[in-house]
């Protein structure tokens, strides 16, 4: 079963949401006087009255109790690796060599004011934020084709990805920094990625395919306060492939390679007047192997098929102002194994989603306005046919069919004011919906689950945000930010973040940063039959300290952090019909640390992590306290090292190793009736990646995947990828 964790404001009545709407005024009114006054700078954070700051929330490193588990639940860990220009780098231009092409014959590390910070809705130098950026640019998205996006990610520092080396179509779910994986907030350009009818609303991860990315941007820490729900340990955004140029180009992209896998993808984005168009297509389709361990006999193989269509047209309007539409359809069919150890013949699974998202852009002389709307529909089927049927199986057929719905819109004005001041102020409206019905045929005969309809299962969120951030002599900053949000079933309440920043140096940069966020319930949380109407949102709070300094030709970065989460939202079992409850109850603690350290010079590049984590979980039921490890599925410590050459000007080589240690999982055991803890042993992933660049336009690579062969499991009962090969050809017209 699924944990979740949030805390709340409860005020439904008007004047107490007044009450709330003043303060976040207030907040802002202080906010500017104070910036314009450096010694009052440091009063102003402990100012806010404690009412306004979210409790001291509580991270859920697994965001789940280890004795009862829901269908389909995973989790997991991984490493990443950051230089100064991997840092949401505008400024740092990409090679279309299939690996990255070391740009400079200068034996120095990219100094932090040089760099250009681009996050959503704030942007600037990396030398002139406080916050744990992180930018995995299109050279390194190019240098991984063969890959998931769940791969990917998985390299990555404070990162863990569990099913994303496990047999293709496995549910993939991510977790930063030992945190639940429904705190990570995932958008597309921006928008969000959710799935109202998930029990945690997490986007399926297998819908996405990384060859439609042009760039992915990771802030770390709670970034509620732009972002709203979800955002409690991280923000990803995945940064589409659009057309920038006004003449006719594309891409055509093969790949071909062990388990039977072969994908294609072709782009062409074109010009007509002043109207800018683009067209992408994409197909992914691999036999896989079979995801469940089978001692006795081989699996049937688990395959999936992936399929995708975007097009684009943006214009601009005037001088001043530009139009942006994005239409995109997703496509993913799977088979899958009835669970640990049981192979399944006949399971399969089917989703759709369909995405339309709309920006407006207005450009003024010191500010620029926004307004942006998107829909995401999405369809879910499960069947287990009654062709094949396991052994110990609950029934003979069943069928499992799930509509989410989530949609909003978006007005925001970025800009500067008095000279010295950046601000970001905004409005946010998102409604979600659900509909889901599944029924099962047994010995006993038919039974059907209680229904769920869009009218009955939804929700919406409205908020208000403003951040406010002031730079003194290019050597101190500050970043304030306040948020109020009422939700449709809990009221009211609000988030801030407080980072500061002081650069000692040309190049290098001390920070500390202060969050709160939250996560509102799920639809399923709310209105299933173990729904509960008077669940409160999980509230956290983290706090960041950290260095960040060039040598040379060497980059370092050091992030001690801890986060907290409370009012967890957990499966409580009771007595009675339904015989179980989602409750606020549970409450978790992370810290950990994170260590980068990247060398360039000339021919040579170097990136090496290290993430350090401990977490621990604690639910009080009918009185009674249970404390234990949260990080299950997640090692304590995990090392990575990627080591770059390039020998000419057309060819590279590139080799991974990570090392993912031991880790705890839970199994049920039929036998005695309960859950077990089974140890999950430490294994080394290697990777060999050879880029050729046969033409100006035309570039291969080969990667090698798993290259001394070692048995990984990322959950107990399911296999992972042997060594296998992918091959991949790239022409750019």
């Amino acid at each position: 079963m699924s944990v979740r964790f949030i805390s709340i404001f409860y005020g439904p009545e008007m004047g107490r949401s007044m009450f709330y709407v003043r303060k976040v005024q207030f907040f802002a009114l202080l906010a500017v006087a104070f910036m314009l006054q450096p010694s009052s700078v440091w009063s102003f954070a402990f100012m806010l009255p404690s009412s306004t700051v979210m409790a001291k929330p509580f991270d859920p490193g697994s965001g789940v109790n280890p004795l009862i588990f829901e269908p389909g639940y995973k989790m997991a860990v991984a490493p990443m690796n950051l230089r100064a220009d991997y840092a949401f780098s505008k400024g740092i231009q990409s090679s279309s060599s299939a690996l990255p092409v070391l740009k400079s014959e200068k034996d120095t590390v990219t100094l932090l004011d040089e760099v250009e910070v681009s996050a959503p809705k704030l942007a600037g130098k990396l030398a002139r934020t406080g916050k744990v950026l992180t930018l995995i640019t299109a050279e390194q998205i190019r240098a991984s084709m063969g890959k998931s996006l769940g791969e990917l990610l998985q390299e990555q520092v404070g990162i863990s990805v569990v099913g994303a080396r496990s047999a293709p179509g496995s549910n993939q779910e991510i977790y930063v920094r030992g945190a639940n994986t429904g705190h990570v907030l995932l958008l597309m350009d921006g928008f969000p990625l959710n799935d109202p009818s998930h029990i945690s609303q997490v986007m399926d991860w297998n819908l996405i395919n990384l060859a439609n990315i042009q760039k992915i941007e990771i802030i770390k820490g709670g970034q509620s306060t732009l972002y709203g729900s979800d955002a409690m340990s991280a923000v990803i955004n995945l940064v589409s492939k659009k057309n920038e140029q006004d003449v006719t180009s594309g891409t055509w992209l093969v790949q071909g390679g062990g388990f039977g896998t072969y994908a294609t993808q072709l782009q062409v984005n074109t010009s007509l007047a002043q109207n800018r168009f683009g067209i992408s297509f994409q197909n992914y389709s691999t036999e896989g192997f079979s995801a469940a361990k089978d001692s006795v006999k081989k699996g049937e193989n688990d395959g999936m098929r992936q399929q995708s269509l975007s097009l684009t047209w943006a214009r601009p309007i005037g001088k001043r102002s530009m139009i942006d539409v994005n239409y995109q359809a997703l496509f993913y069919q799977g088979n899958l194994d009835a669970g640990p150890f049981m192979d399944d013949q006949d399971y399969t699974s089917k989703a759709k989603s369909n995405s339309l998202r709309f920006q407006w852009q207005y450009r003024g002389k010191s500010s620029d306005l926004f307004i942006r709307g998107f829909r995401d529909v999405i369809d879910r089927t499960f069947r287990n046919d009654s062709t094949f049927i396991p052994m110990n199986a609950w029934s003979n057929y069943s069928e499992s069919v799930y509509k989410g719905i989530n949609q909003g819109a978006e007005a925001y004005l970025k800009g500067r004011f008095l000279n010295q001041i950046e601000f970001v102020i905004g409005t946010e409206y998102k409604h979600q919906a659900t509909q889901q019905s599944d029924f099962s045929i047994s010995s006993y005969g038919r039974y059907d689950a209680p229904k769920l309809s869009e009218n009955m299962a939804n929700q919406s969120v409205l908020g208000s945000y403003l951040t406010i951030q002031k730079h003194w002599d290019l050597k101190f900053g500050l970043e304030l930010g306040g948020r109020w949000n009422r939700q449709s079933t809990f009221g009211d309440f609000s988030t801030v973040n407080v980072n500061p920043y002081w650069k000692y140096s040309k190049s290098g940069k001390a920070f500390f940063n202060f969050y709160t966020s939250f996560k509102t319930p799920s639809l399923y949380q709310l209105f299933s039959p173990y729904g509960n109407l008077i669940l409160r949102p999980e509230q956290g709070t983290t706090y960041e300290l950290g260095f960040e300094q060039n040598f040379g030709i060497f980059h370092a970065r050091v992030v001690g952090f801890q986060n907290e989460v409370k009012d967890g939202i957990v499966f409580q079992s009771i007595d009675v019909e339904p015989y179980g409850k989602y409750v606020n109850v549970s409450k978790q603690n992370t810290r950990g640390l994170e260590l980068e350290l990247s060398f360039k010079m000339k021919k040579w590049a170097l990136n090496t992590s290290y993430t350090y984590l401990h977490g621990n979980m604690s639910n009080k039921i009918d009185g009674k306290d249970s404390t234990y490890s949260s990080l299950i599925r997640r090692p304590s410590n995990q090392i990575q090292t990627r080591i770059q050459y390039q020998a000419n000007a057309r060819f590279s080589i590139s080799l991974l190793a990570q090392f993912v240690g031991e880790r705890k999982d839970y199994f049920y055991d039929e036998s005695v009736y309960s859950s077990v803890p089974k140890t999950l042993k430490s294994y080394v992933w290697t990777e060999i990646q050879l880029g050729c660049r046969i033409s100006k336009n035309l570039n291969a690579s080969l990667l090698i995947k798993n290259v001394m062969d070692q048995d990984v499991v990322e959950l107990y009962g399911y296999t992972g990828q042997r060594r296998n090969v992918q091959a991949s050809l790239m022409w750019n017209f």
